[in-house]
């Protein structure tokens, strides 16, 4: 299975599961992340991305082209290296730079791909 397939299969988990978000740990890494590339829709057909997210001391920061960055919701962590916020799940790899947020809100469905700095 490729990463658009596994992008897209995770949007499809998350919109067929809701369910309560508990933290796992309080281990969510200060750090800022920038959108390289981005898919929308379950055909995951390309997408323009300029988004920015910024979290610092569990709180949830984002910001794109034509919007100044704004407070969107606290973040946890639920698994090792996934973390949650609202509608959005970020998976971050192993080297720590590498990752990808799903976006799964009623009006915005996409997966974003991310590279990641500590702040």
């Amino acid at each position: 299975m490729n990463e658009l397939q596994n992008a897209v299969l995770g949007c499809r988990t998350l919109l067929a599961f809701a369910f309560p978000i508990t933290a796992a740990t309080a281990a969510v890494p200060n750090m800022t992340c920038k959108a390289e590339r981005g898919v929308a829709g379950p055909e995951g057909r390309p997408h323009e991305v300029t988004d920015i997210f910024r979290v610092a001391d569990g709180r949830l920061y984002h910001r794109w082209s034509d919007r100044e960055e704004y407070f969107y919701n606290h973040i946890v962590e639920v698994e090792f290296r996934r973390y949650a916020s609202g509608h959005m799940v970020f998976v971050m790899a192993y080297d720590g730079r590498r990752s990808y947020v799903v976006i799964a809100a009623p009006t915005d469905w996409r997966v974003v791909y991310l590279d990641c700095k500590p702040a």
